[in-house]
């Protein structure tokens, strides 16, 4: 008796890798230089397989002006660190676990004549 063939779920990160480098025009030895990494890695993870080295995934994000969370999961990081200001970094929070430690104050300074 023969097992039914299993059908391949490919992961989102296969998904989006196909894609991103698709919609770029590179071949997975480019993906591979840009990343650090050997194109059978590439044509791994293009297979399905996870990445080991998140930094090699990083990298390849980076240069392609890829979101690193989406390329991983599919999903949108919810927000850009380097777009908060500190304002809202500090209102985002309604009950920081460091109130009453620091206290931050505004005064407006005057020249003297």
């Amino acid at each position: 008796m023969t097992k039914p063939a299993r059908k391949k779920v490919q992961s989102p990160f296969s998904k989006n890798l196909k894609a991103i480098l698709e919609e770029r025009g590179l071949s997975q030895k480019t993906a591979a230089d840009i990343a650090g990494t050997t194109a059978s890695t590439i044509n791994d993870w293009l297979a399905g397989s996870q990445p080991a080295d998140l930094l090699c995934v990083q990298k390849l994000a980076r240069a392609l002006k890829a979101d690193f969370e989406w390329l991983l999961t599919g999903n949108q990081s919810r927000t850009n660190i380097q777009d908060i200001s500190m304002a809202e970094l500090f209102d985002s929070e309604p009950d920081p676990s460091f109130s009453g430690i620091f206290e931050i104050s505004a005064r407006r300074l005057r020249r003297k004549n």
